[in-house]
């Protein structure tokens, strides 16, 4: 994404920097952008519930290890005209949007990225991802899973197939796709419980 001549990025990051969750005492989120090529950052921190359309703070400094000449400029007229604090905000209503539609989001996201092997909680929420993925109109929802799993595909395949062999993912009429059951959510309901009480349980 581009805005002006500089390459720019958004990422949700919460909790930020230690220095800059000191700076607010109110519930909300941060964004950090990354301006001038990766020499300055902006965080932008955004009230929860917040009905504006901008972030109540905006901290510029100097990226970790951005170029030295770059820094010594300083933030420049050139380097604020990066700062996007509307994109901020609606990156994050975007957000908040998506965890209210799917609140297991978080939660699915992470056992897909951290799983080894296929457990219960990873083939539910593997489910999960793929229903969404699906619902969304995505035309290779499998491949999809590809890019965010970083496994093969022919692993994905098989790791889905096993998904509905244990009940966990069913058909949707003649719809191409396929739902989440009940008992993929009630085992990602006991993986939760699970991770706040620190059990170490085998739920597969």
């Amino acid at each position: 994404m581009e805005f002006g001549s500089q390459p720019t990025s958004m990422t949700p990051m919460s909790p930020p920097p230690g220095d800059l969750a000191a700076l607010v005492s109110e519930e909300g989120s941060w964004v950090r952008q990354s301006l001038a090529h990766g020499d300055f950052e902006a965080w932008h921190f955004i009230l929860h519930g917040s009905v504006g359309a901008a972030p109540t703070y905006v901290v510029v400094r100097p990226a970790p290890g951005g170029d030295p000449a770059a820094v010594a400029r300083g933030v420049t007229t050139t380097v604020l005209r990066e700062v996007r604090p509307s994109e901020a905000a609606s990156l994050v209503r975007d957000n908040e949007h998506e965890v209210q539609k799917y609140p297991r989001a978080h939660q699915v996201d992470n056992l897909l990225a951290s799983a080894r092997r296929p457990s219960g909680p990873y083939l539910a929420a593997l489910a999960l991802r793929y229903e969404r993925l699906a619902a969304a109109g995505d035309r290779s929802p499998v491949r999809r899973l590809v890019d965010i799993t970083a496994l093969p595909l022919g692993t994905v395949k098989s790791h889905l197939q096993l998904a509905r062999r244990k009940g966990f993912l069913e058909a949707v009429g003649a719809k191409a796709g396929g739902r989440a059951t009940e008992a993929a959510h009630r085992v990602l309901a006991r993986a939760e419980e699970d991770a706040a009480t620190g059990s170490t349980e085998d739920r597969s």
